[in-house]
């Protein structure tokens, strides 16, 4: 889930604070979004007023294994300040201008190169032919994309969804740009003036969505034009995010609100959330508008897995539906338990579990109160008796330090496991071993390794008497192929522990059965209506898919009992009301892409291909 930077200034540069502010607040907004990638960044500017002969976009891209966001800005404002120690005017400076363009990369695929990083740019010697882009997005179906662009009689240089997308996009701009530039010469216009024509009445809307009308996937796609228009288009079911915030001298456009209302001091409700199917566009006059570009879906299904893990936690709403799922766990934990919490400590591992923690502390807090006022009526205890029941109290340590700065989830697969092996450090001497039962809390469980081969050894020093790993997302059973990078279904722990439930209960005949069924209906309307994988889940219960998960991820360092608990996939709207985007735990997949691709995934498994990305 990259990181996505939009900003347009609504004033004349001097009647700003400083020239560099839009500069600062850019560089804030990157700053504030960097859990969003550690791959690549990229920063575009353009400038309105550029003369013949001087560019209108200037860029600068990093790829980095160090954060790519931070030196890729201390080179520009190292640069900022020698210009202004030479005296030069500002507006010379190459990241001073109207308009603001800048991107995180998370790679999902592809390549860790600087062809792979955002802003892209499509230059043409017409303003109003010339296309930069910077997204948030994966397409299903890149590879039926790239056909098309052929068809059209395109020789594209490359196969990456985001130069399709921009291949794309620059085709239908060349139309329109060409209809309206015939227009402007029926009128008598001259070249010269036709080139204003084109920029007063460019159909950005329309535009828009002529390019995307044949994406299946999820998007966030924000872009400037040589002539000054300004675009942000998000995709029909609302997959991924994207937020603005419109004030007298400024339009912003982020992929996180908490970074906007930060950046900009502004309160919560200022930022809104800009609506699926719909973009928000602006004109070179500064004119700007939110209105659909395509038919937003019904019933949008906006990524749950953002909510629970992947954005910043300082979100007011993230950080409360956060605290909603851990207490929505408390009392299956206390059940597990036995209603007991003498000798148990609580924990969690990593930062993004943290409002989840506090919301499974103050459940598990409600419910000893309950359990103390019940035996209280109950005993009719003695002073001391009453006074022992009283003192009982929810224990919470902090115990596991994470001594590292980067998120190995989204680091590149190579680096991905020896980051992991190292990041974490346990405080001796808080667990008494042998006597007490650790309970730690994570926000959800992927792959299982950064568990098998990091946390599970760790804890393992601790040497509790009962170790529980409790998750606050459910099991996660299907690949993501619309960001998060889970397109490998025989990556993920819970289907290996499907496949080995098959194996003990003698069912590998489903694995065969639902192999021939997805052989059968490829290339049909019912296999990109239906999850044919779902089947292999079917005959077990999700306590079974959990107690295996345990069995699977156990290292030999670990002597005592593990139990893994996993939030029940029904509690999710009762947190999340508003994201319903649930694929990786459910399987309904939010469009044809999704089916069609999860059962390619299990083909391609069956058939003992090498894993990895799918649908390219």
């Amino acid at each position: 889930m990259c990181g996505v930077v939009w900003v347009r200034l609504l004033q004349p540069l001097e009647a700003y604070p400083s020239p560099e502010w839009g500069l600062r607040k850019v560089s804030l907004l990157l700053q504030k979004q960097r859990n969003r990638g550690q791959d690549g960044a990229g920063l575009l500017t353009y400038k309105a007023h550029a003369r013949p002969g001087e560019p209108y976009f200037h860029r600068k891209r990093l790829v980095s294994p160090r954060p790519p966001w931070k030196f890729l800005l201390e080179e520009i404002w190292n640069a900022w300040q020698t210009h202004q120690a030479n005296n030069e005017p500002a507006h010379a400076f190459p990241f001073i201008g109207e308009a603001y363009l800048a991107h995180l990369r998370y790679g999902t695929f592809g390549g860790y190169t600087l062809d792979e990083t955002h802003p892209v740019v499509r230059q043409n010697s017409w303003p109003s032919r010339s296309l930069a882009i910077a997204g948030n997005f994966n397409l299903t179906n890149a590879p039926e994309l790239f056909e098309r662009l052929v068809e059209l009689g395109q020789h594209p240089l490359f196969r990456s969804d985001t130069y399709t997308i921009l291949e794309r996009m620059g085709h239908f701009l060349d139309e329109s740009v060409e209809i309206l530039y015939q227009q402007a010469k029926s009128q008598g216009l001259s070249k010269a003036e036709a080139s204003h024509y084109i920029a007063e009445n460019f159909p950005v809307f329309e535009w828009l969505g002529r390019s995307a009308r044949r994406w299946d996937g999820g998007y966030v796609i924000a872009g400037l034009l040589g002539n000054g228009w300004g675009f942000v288009l998000r995709d029909p079911q609302g997959i991924r995010p994207a937020y603005y915030l419109a004030l007298p001298e400024v339009l912003a456009v982020a992929s996180e609100a908490a970074a906007l209302h930060n950046v900009f001091g502004v309160h919560p409700s200022q930022v809104k959330e800009l609506p699926p199917g719909h973009a928000l566009a602006v004109s070179p006059a500064g004119k700007w508008e939110v209105k659909p570009y395509t038919e937003p879906a019904p019933k949008p299904m906006r990524c749950a897995f953002e909510r629970i893990y992947f954005s910043r936690g300082n979100s007011p709403h993230i950080y409360g539906e956060r605290k909603t799922l851990g207490a929505l766990l408390a009392h299956e934990l206390a059940k597990a338990l036995n209603n007991r919490f003498d000798n148990v400590i609580f924990t969690y591992i990593p930062n993004t579990s943290q409002a989840a923690f506090w919301g499974l502390l103050k459940e598990l807090e409600s419910i000893l109160i309950l359990q103390q006022y019940k035996r209280i009526q109950q005993e009719n205890p003695t002073e001391d008796h009453l006074r022992a029941i009283l003192q009982q109290r929810i224990r919470a340590e902090y115990l596991i330090w994470k001594d590292t700065q980067s998120r190995t989830f989204i680091s590149a697969p190579g680096l991905r496991n020896e980051m992991s092996r190292y990041a974490y450090d346990v405080i001796y001497d808080v667990v008494r071993p042998g006597e007490d039962i650790l309970v730690c809390l994570d926000d959800s469980i992927v792959r299982g390794n950064t568990l098998r081969e990091t946390l599970l050894r760790t804890l393992a020093q601790l040497k509790p008497a009962h170790l529980y790993i409790v998750s606050s997302a459910p099991q996660i059973r299907y690949p993501d192929f619309y960001g998060i990078d889970m397109a490998s279904l025989e990556s993920l722990i819970a289907f290996q522990a499907a496949l080995a439930l098959l194996k003990e209960y003698n069912l590998e005949e489903v694995l065969h059965h639902t192999y021939a069924l997805c052989k059968r209906t490829e290339g049909t309307e019912d296999f990109a209506r239906n999850n044919y994988v779902k089947a292999l889940y079917a005959p077990f219960m999700e306590a079974q898919i959990a107690a295996k998960i345990a069995s699977l991820v156990k290292p030999p360092e670990l002597e005592c009992p593990l139990t893994v608990i996993f939030q029940p996939v029904e509690n999710l709207p009762k947190a999340l009301p508003n994201h319903r985007g649930d694929w990786y735990f459910t399987g309904n997949y939010p469009t044809p892409g999704g089916f069609v691709q999860v059962n390619r995934a299990f083909m391609r498994f069956y058939e003992g291909k090498v894993s990895g990305r799918i649908y390219e």
